[in-house]
């Protein structure tokens, strides 16, 4: 017999999800319990959100943030649209927009109590909406990023091209803090050696997402980065913002007509 991590045997665990399977109001809990899992893993594993200063507004309160005067805000207004660029004014007001995931499993599967399928539910939902986040957050500080600010490095990367963009950051009295890749570009950093690159461990890599650290800057890798490019940041603080106006809500939307109980994930 063997124990999961919040003390039931799997047989109690399998018994509980029936019995809340069976009616709504049971699914309707099962919904919530969902909620911390997912909030806790966007937190630790979604780059995106560690990239800028993530800012929970209050109940009823706007996206409102002042502008640096002396640079270009750039806002992501809906989902796939090019970023906003805003030259003008004291302060800029960021549209917010729901990211939603619709995880469903079949009925036939609960039927047969292979009920390890509602974690992974969870975990399907965690990763579209992460992958979603991190789009939008990508595609905005790479349109904000200058052709003055821009390094141009042929053939496969080098601490070089690194340095160099370091030195862009760094003549703004601001520390590089974070790099991100995708795996292609992370082979390249692997080869410079220890006396450039420290590897953080695979527990490190697994729960958190950080890969490891050159110089004063942490790594990440995000299959949702381009290719080809390597995108280098200050803090988040001076980066910009993440603003949420609603955190992670769970609903069950079952699809009868198909068989399948589902959930909806914004």
């Amino acid at each position: 017999m063997s124990i999961t991590k919040n003390g039931l045997s799997d047989e109690d665990q399998d018994m509980i999800i029936a019995q809340a399977l069976e009616t709504d109001e049971g699914r309707t809990a099962l919904a919530q319990a969902m909620v911390e899992p997912i909030r806790r893993s966007l937190e630790y594993q979604a780059v995106g959100r560690k990239l800028l200063m993530v800012d929970e507004l209050p109940q009823g309160a706007l996206a409102r943030y002042e502008r640096d005067v002396a640079a270009i805000a750039w806002v992501v207004s809906r989902r796939g649209a090019v970023p906003d660029q805003i030259q003008e004014g004291e302060e800029v007001l960021v549209p917010t927009f729901e990211i939603a995931a619709n995880p469903t499993v079949r009925l036939s599967e609960i039927k047969a109590r292979r009920f390890y399928i509602v974690d992974r539910a969870q975990i399907k939902a965690k990763e579209a909406i992460q992958k979603e986040e991190d789009s939008n957050i990508f595609t905005a500080l790479l349109a904000a990023c200058l052709a003055a600010q821009t390094i141009v490095n042929y053939g496969t990367l080098t601490t070089a091209a690194l340095n160099e963009a370091f030195k862009q950051i760094e003549q703004h009295d601001l520390v590089t803090a974070k790099i991100v890749v995708h795996a292609f570009q992370y082979a390249s950093i692997r080869t410079f050696g220890k006396d450039f690159f420290d590897e953080a461990t695979q527990r490190e890599i697994i729960t958190t997402g950080l890969y490891g650290h050159l110089w004063t800057a942490d790594i990440h890798v995000s299959s949702r980065m381009p290719t080809d490019t390597v995108l280098l940041v200050a803090s988040p603080e001076t980066v910009g913002a993440f603003p949420i106006r609603q955190d992670i809500t769970v609903l069950p939307a079952d699809d009868p007509k198909k068989l399948r109980l589902g959930w909806v994930i914004y």
